[in-house]
């Protein structure tokens, strides 16, 4: 079990994802409006079109500057730009299959060490 920050600003999104990675095993720990410091976590899951959610990245990096990235988008080439070094993407709409994929991907190095 893997503890997943969630910045995500489509409130239906960030509840989705919530649930799916509960369902999956995974603690989901939504990050809010503010830009308190952040939990402990394993992984972040980041929409980069937001503004609010890439401050909350950067916040995210300063205090855990190795936590995985996975970039949630239905841009695809959004992941491109970002200099947080994303470890995986997921374009919306996605599936459960492709969302335990992603996380399989970004949390094996850190679950091998």
């Amino acid at each position: 079990m893997a503890s997943v920050l969630v910045s995500e600003s489509d409130p239906d999104v960030r509840r989705l994802l919530a649930v799916l990675l509960t369902r999956l095993g995974h603690e989901a720990i939504v990050l809010g409006g503010g830009f308190d410091m952040p939990p402990p976590a394993d992984l972040l899951l980041l929409e980069p079109a937001s503004a609010d959610c890439l401050e909350q990245a950067w916040l995210v990096r300063l205090y855990n500057p190795t936590i995985p990235v996975v970039c949630v988008s239905v841009l695809p080439e959004e992941a491109h730009f970002l200099t947080l070094g994303p470890l995986g993407y997921l374009t919306k709409p996605f599936t459960l299959d492709q969302l335990q994929g992603v996380l399989d991907r970004a949390l094996a190095p850190a679950l091998s060490a």
